[in-house]
């Protein structure tokens, strides 16, 4: 089910998803601050979320993250990305103009997954009491073409776990 941007999360939640995707868009995640809320309630459901681009940025500012905007933006599809976890680097798609800023997410909420090589911004987050995988580049765009699929993996198996 595809859900409008401004959706209550209430009614999200009423069709009981196994799963919940936060997909890309587009312009300064600062202009969605109305739905914040609604998204914090979203995460503290205990729905495995997948947050991608714009919505990996909306759910860290929910989180009490800030973001900023970068100088020329991240574009293209040769953008190194790196793994903390596994220590793998990834060639990725991007199409942004604002990252996360550093150091501005409480660590006991998420710690940082994935780092950009060419300037250090963050590419990632995983939460830390929550089945919330969150990621600032386009793991479905495949330019490797198949680096990000592991994202996929990690999500389902969250569904999967969820479910027992």
């Amino acid at each position: 089910t595809v859900f409008p941007w401004n959706t209550p999360s209430a009614e999200i939640l009423a069709m009981n998803p196994d799963g919940i995707v936060l997909s890309n868009g587009p312009g300064d995640p600062t202009d969605c601050r109305a739905i914040l809320p609604d998204l914090g309630r979203l995460a503290d459901s205990g729905r495995p979320i997948l947050a991608i681009c714009l919505g990996h940025q909306l759910l860290a500012l929910a989180a009490g993250a800030r973001t900023r905007r970068l100088k020329y933006g991240h574009r293209g599809i040769n953008h190194p990305v790196k793994d903390l976890q596994t220590g793998r680097v990834t060639i990725t798609s991007q199409n942004h103009g604002y990252v996360v800023i550093d150091d501005s997410l409480d660590e006991s909420i998420a710690r940082v997954s994935h780092i950009h090589l060419n300037d250090g911004s963050i590419e990632g987050l995983r939460y830390r009491d929550k089945p919330i995988i969150s990621i600032q580049y386009h793991p479905e765009g495949a330019p490797g073409p198949q680096d990000s699929e592991y994202l996929f993996d990690d999500f389902l198996q969250m569904i999967r776990d969820r479910q027992g």
